[in-house]
């Protein structure tokens, strides 16, 4: 059977999606002997993909996502190739594409993180953009043969959202790469000297989009570093520095202006340092090297960086919402997102010794819950059952 995948958000320029995208493609195609495959990509990664498969077929397609491109030209390829199944590991699926497909929704948060405070357009360019999102979203869910998400909590909010019936939706966690490796002192502090970064720190990687929470992250970075007690600044003092910062590792930088605003605002600019894109070797290092690893969001879809901060031996503090429950169990210490207070609390607790080597112990474990390859093997019996029967 001849399966497409659209692998335009390939690799990790594209953030959490492309990670899944790039590490589906890899175990796929180490897994399955039998399929034959269709792998659709931009030009500047075709050479990331590793085609030593004679069952795989690459095309160029260098069409812009959420695009009229997209919607009129991408169809015509894929119906050019007579494809038995469509794999679309995001929602923007075209809609003159009326085959069989399935496809992978990583979260609903632009259902509910919406409105003048989350984009940096126009209200008007904001708003039809945002309707057309529905619409594509709404007709998507509705005309896949399956739908795989990354958490029961993600498959919950679909099934509440569009009525779905949930024999239609597959969860399958994301995995995680498991580093646990010795890091050698000098190339770490090389690495830390690049980016300017002064231990202590606490490390935040991901976007900085409203529902990231940063705004509130920042404020309770103040409030540490005010209510340090004695016995804290003795041991930050023998590290050579009493200033506690938070690092943050960035690619996207759409609201970075309005973060700097605010640090400004509450004088706090010497206590953050915006370190931009940082390669996946270098950034196993800052995880390494950090108090611990932060994740205030209001609203997320499953929870990969505190995964990888897990894999590399580091604490993760979250927020205490339903998907991190649900991910990282007992293996991090929770707060509320809305209370900078309650976030700088619990951030205290990490900087005793005990407590922390207890989270990293718990994180050792949790991790090893979590497979790329598994995750490639349940996709790919959800493949071959969507070719088999009838949907």
């Amino acid at each position: 059977m001849k399966i497409g995948v659209d692998c335009r958000m390939y690799g990790v320029k594209y953030a959490g999606i492309g990670r899944y995208a790039q590490n589906l493609i890899e175990n796929l195609i180490a897994e399955d002997q039998e399929n034959e495959y269709f792998l659709i990509v931009r030009r500047d990664f075709e050479d990331n993909i590793k085609n030593q498969n004679p069952k795989i077929k690459i095309a160029l397609a260098d069409i812009p996502h959420y695009s009229l491109k997209e919607q009129f030209f991408l169809p015509f390829i894929l119906y050019k190739e007579r494809l038995d199944l469509v794999h679309f590991p995001h929602f923007n699926v075209p809609f003159w594409y009326l085959k069989k497909y399935i496809v992978t929704i990583h979260d609903l948060i632009k259902h509910y993180s919406r409105g003048s405070k989350t984009t940096t357009r126009s209200p008007l360019v904001y708003w039809l953009k945002y309707l057309g999102y529905k619409f594509i979203f709404w007709w998507t869910v509705k005309r896949a043969v399956k739908i795989l998400v990354p958490s029961n909590f993600v498959k919950n909010e679909l099934i509440k959202e569009y009525n779905l019936d949930p024999s239609k939706i597959v969860v399958s966690y994301e995995g995680v790469d498991k580093s646990f490796k010795n890091i050698d002192e000098s190339k770490a502090n090389e690495v830390l000297d690049k980016y300017k970064i002064k231990k202590p720190y606490f490390l935040y990687v991901g976007n900085v989009y409203p529902h990231k929470n940063i705004e509130r992250l920042i404020e309770a970075i103040k409030l540490i570093n005010g209510k340090l007690s004695t016995i804290d600044k003795k041991k930050l003092v023998a590290n050579g520095r009493v200033t506690i910062t938070l690092v943050i590792v960035c690619a996207r930088n759409v609201f970075e202006e309005k973060l700097r605003r605010k640090i400004q605002e509450i004088k706090a600019e010497d206590k953050i340092n915006f370190v931009g894109f940082v390669p996946d070797e270098e950034l196993g290092i800052l995880f390494s090297q950090s108090i611990a690893f932060i994740f205030p969001s209001l609203f997320e879809g499953f929870g990969l960086p505190g995964l990888e901060a897990m894999a590399r031996e580091t604490p993760v503090i979250a927020s205490n919402i339903p998907v991190f429950n649900e991910i990282y169990d007992k293996a991090a210490i929770y707060f509320d997102p809305n209370d900078a207070k309650d976030m700088a609390d619990k951030m205290s607790e990490v900087l005793k010794e005990k407590t922390r080597m207890a989270m990293i112990k718990k994180g050792r474990g949790q991790v090893k819950k979590y497979s790329w390859k598994k995750m490639a093997r349940e996709t790919l019996q959800i493949y071959n059952t969507c070719l088999n029967e009838q949907l």
